[in-house]
């Protein structure tokens, strides 16, 4: 590097940390004197650092311990509230669900999702495309029967898929989460690919990718003006483009969607969307082509790796558990038999595989934080005021390890579900593994089927056991948007 490039990359350094100096130092001058209590932090990064070393939620529930159920973090010139708690929790995001329901602002919500969508829109631009968007997809299925029979097609694909591994080890990561994705595709652009269309690997790689690259304490989210530093330390012009390029596969989509429309033939979301536009114009807000391309990507994002996601956590606990595997294939055979792939009509009569799944969410607590809220004004809660500005943490962890709600949390054990006569006993209740309140996971109905499907479908069909036997899958994760296991290999070997 010669002199001038020296220079050149020092004094835009030192001018940002200047200009985040400023920032820090006149946002903290507003905030009132009643702030949730929590670490003074360092001078422009604030407490960054203890979200940067270690394991989050660790930290997060020593400073609950510390400082409470609501307690704060300074994140450069953000001020970070973090709600912890069942009843901490239920008080803000149901109770008082009007003032808590916000999305932030902020480079992120503003500038790549240009606020907009279902999941980065806040007041009433939110409230219109959530209920355009739900009413949609029950049409297409949501929470209905009819839905089963593009789930089933998908899993006779995948399961045909896994056989060819034969037996063999096999990371079963990239397949499920296609898989995944193909039921969202049908719903949403009325069609599946092929699980070797390059364009739609891709796809789904940039969202496993960006959901790994996100994360609460992000430099993005804290620090929008790193993406002007040469290089890219923190990976945020990497985030930066793979959203370009999931836009760009979206714009497509609605581009051939327009060309080959059809009134009287409304094939899927997209379709229903531009019946709309047509109907409104296209300059209504809510009826426009950015808001319909975020609410594709929010659709996409919320239904494809999380959904994917769980099924490994699932097969992690599979093997590690032999005797709950045998239990669960043995109410497969028992209710549904070999001739046939399970239906929904099944589930009420496997209470067992119920209370399964629903302990695989709460320790596989894939959305510990769920997605940040926003302040959108002052709210007063619990005797201190969360500033206008603030950034809200739903901390589910809190909820998911309590040891008064789930007696020893770190054990797998899907019978504290089941009361004496077998049946679900009302705990599964607790379990927030989908967020709650207002911004309740829009997918929740589509999520929990896929999963009654496929597992049970894999049980029937397979059994599991690690790569080798000195060679189990690890219960280590990394913490992005979602909390996802390592990388693992696994031997799914069908039964005779």
């Amino acid at each position: 590097m010669d002199f001038g490039s020296l220079f050149s990359f020092n004094t835009v350094t030192v001018a940002f940390v200047v200009v985040l100096l400023i920032l820090l130092v006149s946002r903290t001058l507003q905030w009132p004197a009643n702030v949730p209590p929590g670490p003074s932090g360092y001078p422009i990064i604030g407490s960054m650092p203890l979200l940067r070393k270690g394991n989050v939620l660790e930290t997060f529930r020593k400073l609950r311990a510390q400082y409470g159920d609501v307690f704060s973090l300074k994140i450069g010139p953000n001020l970070n509230v973090v709600i912890n708690g069942k009843e901490a929790l239920r008080e803000a995001f149901v109770k008082r669900g009007e003032e808590f329901s916000d999305r932030p602002g902020g480079f992120m919500t503003e500038n790549i999702f240009h606020s907009k969508g279902i999941g980065f829109s806040s007041g009433e631009h939110w409230k219109q495309t959530r209920t355009f968007s739900l009413s949609t997809l029950r049409n297409f299925g949501f929470g209905k029967k009819s839905l089963e029979s593009r789930v089933q097609e998908e899993i006779e694909a995948y399961l045909k898929f896994i056989e060819k591994q034969e037996g063999q080890p096999y990371d079963m990561k990239k397949i499920t989460t296609i898989a995944i994705s193909n039921i969202i595709c049908s719903i949403t652009f009325g069609n599946r690919f092929e699980y070797t269309d390059a364009k739609f690997k891709r796809l789904t790689s940039l969202f496993a990718e960006n959901f790994r690259l996100l994360s609460v304490g992000g430099a993005l989210r804290s620090f929008p003006g790193v993406r002007f530093l040469p290089g890219d330390m923190f990976n945020v012009k990497k985030l930066i483009q793979n959203f370009a390029d999931i836009k760009s596969f979206v714009f497509e989509q609605i581009a051939e969607h327009r060309k080959t429309y059809e009134e009287e033939n409304q094939r899927d979301f997209v379709d229903a969307f531009l019946r709309q536009q047509i109907k409104h114009g296209e300059d209504d807000p809510i009826f426009e082509d950015m808001n319909l391309t975020t609410s594709v990507m929010n659709l996409f994002g919320a239904g494809t790796d999380t959904t994917a996601t769980i099924i490994r956590w699932a097969i992690i606990y599979l093997i590690h558990n032999k005797p709950i595997q045998d239990k669960l294939r043995q109410e497969i055979e028992s209710v549904v038999g070999t001739s046939r792939l399970p239906s929904l009509g099944d589930k009420p009569s496997m209470p067992y595989y119920e209370a399964f799944i629903t302990e695989v969410l709460r320790m596989g607590n894939i959305a510990p934080l769920s997605v940040p809220h926003g302040a959108l004004k002052d709210i007063h809660f619990r005797g201190m005021i969360i500033p206008k500005g603030s950034l809200i943490i739903q901390n589910l962890d809190s909820v998911m390890t309590d040891p008064d709600l789930f007696e020893n949390p770190d054990k797998f054990q899907p019978e504290r579900f089941l009361g004496k006569d077998g049946q679900m006993n009302g705990k599964e209740r607790t379990v927030m593994a989908f967020s709650l309140g207002r911004r309740i996971c829009l997918g929740e109905s589509l999520a929990r089927l896929e999963l009654f499907l496929f597992l049970t479908s894999l049980l029937q069909r397979f059994e599991f056991f690690p790569e080798s036997p000195d060679k189990l899958p690890s219960f280590d994760a990394t913490l992005g948007l979602v909390r996802a296991s390592k990388d693992y290999k696994c031997c799914a070997v069908k039964l005779k």
